[in-house]
């Protein structure tokens, strides 16, 4: 069920002003008129149900007005399911640098997965303009991966946001994952980080990789871009505790073994009972 972000809290009356961009989405896209019904996602994260009360074409503006309490928990969807998904594992995902319109389908899709964070790496094969568009992309100052961002989390209903890391290097890469670990995690059995790569030698399954582990609080997917991912790099992830898998299936386009391994993964982790 869609949902439209808000980006301040409703006045004292209980009315949300949109404008600018947020307009065109609310009026163009959704083609949301007076008297429509509208879930708000306010700031602070609650489900706001909201009337569409006017609409000003020529001022480019929209009115919403409150309707009825703020959804709970109890009556919330996305709440519910979201609690459930997240309750025990936060999924990341480490994407070599793409393309840019390849990495603009990546971000899209990871954010409607759920996923919690997204870091963009400079990897060896990763060519320099798609790395140089990475950096820029993610830097405060562009706000292009936002509005993806945004617009992904409006159609999945997604009640979280997404963190995106500023592009950086492997090393750096993995120190913000270790760092990260160290803060949710009591164990290094309630983390698991997956590496997808092409070639089979020393590579193991999914399930494999998440047999043994236990009570898994955040777990990371790292994809290669167009050209892969060199022996050295997988080399320095698996001494730091990435797992290298093998998907027994066909080679797959970057934007597609992206959006397969974190689906893989958080099926694999969130339905281990089951399968085990």
């Amino acid at each position: 069920m869609r949902q439209f972000i808000a980006e301040s809290e409703l006045d004292q009356k209980g009315c949300l002003f949109v404008s600018g961009k947020k307009f065109r989405y609310l009026y163009s896209v959704l083609r949301c008129r007076p008297g429509d019904m509208i879930d708000v996602r306010l700031p602070d994260g609650s489900l706001q149900p909201m009337t569409l009360a006017s609409v000003n074409t020529e001022e480019k503006t929209i009115t919403l007005q409150a309707a009825g309490q703020i959804l709970s928990d109890k009556n919330d969807f996305h709440a519910r399911a979201a609690e459930k998904a997240q309750s025990k594992t936060e999924f990341w995902l480490f994407m070599f640098a793409a393309k840019p319109p390849k990495m603009e389908l990546i971000i899209r899709q990871a954010v409607e997965c759920g996923v919690s964070a997204i870091v963009p790496v400079a990897g060896s094969f990763c060519q320099k303009s798609c790395i140089e568009s990475a950096q820029k992309k993610s830097s405060p100052s562009d706000d292009r991966w936002q509005r993806i961002m945004t617009e992904a989390r409006q159609q999945s209903g997604c009640p979280f946001e997404t963190k995106i890391y500023p592009c950086m290097t492997l090393d750096k890469a993995i120190e913000t994952w270790k760092s990260h670990v160290q803060e949710k995690c009591t164990s290094q059995d309630q983390s698991l980080a997956i590496v997808l790569y092409e070639q089979t030698a020393g590579t193991k399954t999914l399930h494999e990789s998440a047999a043994n582990a236990e009570d898994i609080k955040v777990a990371c997917v790292v994809t290669g871009a167009e050209g892969g991912i060199t022996p050295d790099e997988i080399n320095l992830m698996q001494k730091n505790g990435f797992i290298p898998v093998h998907c027994r299936t066909n080679i797959l386009r970057c934007e597609t073994a992206a959006l397969y391994g974190i689906a893989s993964l958080q099926t694999v982790i969130l339905e281990k009972d089951l399968w085990q």
